[in-house]
């Protein structure tokens, strides 16, 4: 098996992949009373998958599996509380994940697999928090939290994700399970300051890798304009002749005129084996006085062959699984280049529609043992729709035209055809 299958592998078992896992459950209010409240949780979803040409065209001979069309579904489900407890608040949660996949998806991890459902412990957490502590900042929160729990930092490059989907679980691209586990946790958050110091570490499935990270991230934002960020993370995870990996993590966002934001952030990784980059520049421009809204985005992001992803995540379509198909299935955030075009469109109230454009380039082909550095371009349309107040709906159409990279990579030279609706009910 080549380097790059190697790499494909790992990501697969270490990463999951989750386009809608940051979905928040709704809440429904079963007690209330006398500083005391008690709230239920639930939120179920189901997805059909189609795609013609696969592994452009190569799907059963690369992976084993044909991946022409399945179908997932998943449900959260849990209790949250918390009661008036001294000067603060006490407050926790505990929650649960179900899902399935029938049929062989396409991240090729069913493959061999018969049953592919699992109900896992999801959120499991108690905290303590008081407010108005520091009298030189406004609306602060000092809180204590230890268990499971979710956890991003900024967009979501570098940590977002804490459990793994897929394989003998099911639900690969529904990614319910987020939570870190083992986690402690003391966070500060105000208007303009947030710090959080923290120790997490991952929930992956049978065969996928464990890792523990414990780290400082703060932000701080001037005015209306200028956000800036930072966070130091120690990594100490189970990969061969990997020991520890220092990661060092800047970012900041800046509004330089109304609707216009440029935003960036750069990582570097330090350990025994090998010295990782990634970083991504962007600008964005809203038309605010304009039919339907339109936004306008152009970013770019480089990730070296060295780079190790650690928890990336789903913060919004593209962030951080670049393409629905590339970035679901092929590709993960090390070894690529990428430039991406995105028009959002608000036609109607409740009606969101995206248009994407990817270019993707390999920064070390020798990695994944072919001659091209052209993976290839990908398109995308995607649909959501608030039906009600419950009920959600997306609806994905996509194709990724194979470079020279990949057809040397798979084999294969087909253009790879995907459609997906996504329909999910909470409480």
């Amino acid at each position: 098996m080549s380097r790059m299958n190697d790499g494909l592998v790992r990501a697969a078992l270490c990463c999951g992949v989750a386009l809608f896992a940051s979905g928040a459950m709704a809440d429904y209010e079963l007690y209330n009373k006398d500083d005391k409240k008690l709230d239920l949780q639930l939120m179920v979803v189901g997805a059909q998958f189609g795609q013609n040409q696969s592994w452009f065209g190569e799907s059963y001979s690369f992976l084993g599996v044909s991946a022409s069309h399945w179908t997932e579904f998943g449900s959260k489900f849990g209790l949250k509380g918390e009661s008036k407890l001294g000067a603060g608040t006490l407050f926790g949660s505990v929650s649960g994940v179900y899902t399935r996949t029938s049929g062989d998806d396409a991240s090729g991890v069913t493959a061999g697999l018969d049953d592919m459902s699992a109900t896992t412990l999801e959120q499991s957490n108690l905290g303590y928090k008081l407010g108005d502590v520091f009298s030189g900042l406004e609306d602060d929160t000092v809180s204590v939290q230890v268990g499971r729990f979710d956890y991003s930092i900024g967009t979501g490059m570098l940590v977002n994700d804490g459990g793994s989907d897929g394989g003998d679980r099911g639900g690969w691209y529904l990614g319910l399970r987020k939570a870190f586990q083992n986690g402690a946790m003391v966070s500060l958050d105000s208007k303009t300051l947030k710090a959080q110091v923290f120790r997490l570490k991952n929930n992956p499935r049978r065969g996928g890798n464990q890792g523990e990270g414990s780290g400082l991230n703060v932000d701080y934002t001037f005015g209306d304009s200028v956000t800036l960020g930072g966070s130091y993370l120690y990594i100490d995870q189970d990969l061969p002749g990997v020991d520890t990996v220092d990661v060092y993590n800047g970012r900041a966002s800046w509004t330089a005129l109304a609707g216009l934001t440029f935003s960036g952030e750069y990582a570097y990784e330090e350990s025994n084996d090998f010295d990782g980059t990634g970083y991504y520049a962007q600008g964005l421009y809203e038309f605010s006085d304009v039919a339907w809204k339109p936004a306008l985005t152009y970013r770019y992001a480089e990730f070296d062959e060295d780079f190790n992803p650690i928890a990336y995540g789903y913060t919004d379509y593209g962030y951080w699984f670049q393409g629905e198909i590339a970035g679901n299935y092929p590709l993960y955030n090390n070894n690529l280049k990428s430039h991406m075009l995105r028009a959002n469109l608000k036609p109607r109230e409740g009606v969101v529609v995206n248009l994407f454009y990817y270019n993707f380039t390999l920064a070390d082909p020798a990695a994944f043992g072919v001659a091209s550095d052209d993976f290839g371009d990908e398109v995308d349309l995607t649909v959501d729709w608030q039906a009600t107040d419950r009920i959600y709906v997306i609806a994905v159409l996509a194709q990724l035209n194979p470079g020279d990279a990949a057809e040397q990579w798979t084999g294969g030279d087909k253009d790879w055809q995907y459609a997906m609706l996504y329909v999910s009910f909470t409480l």
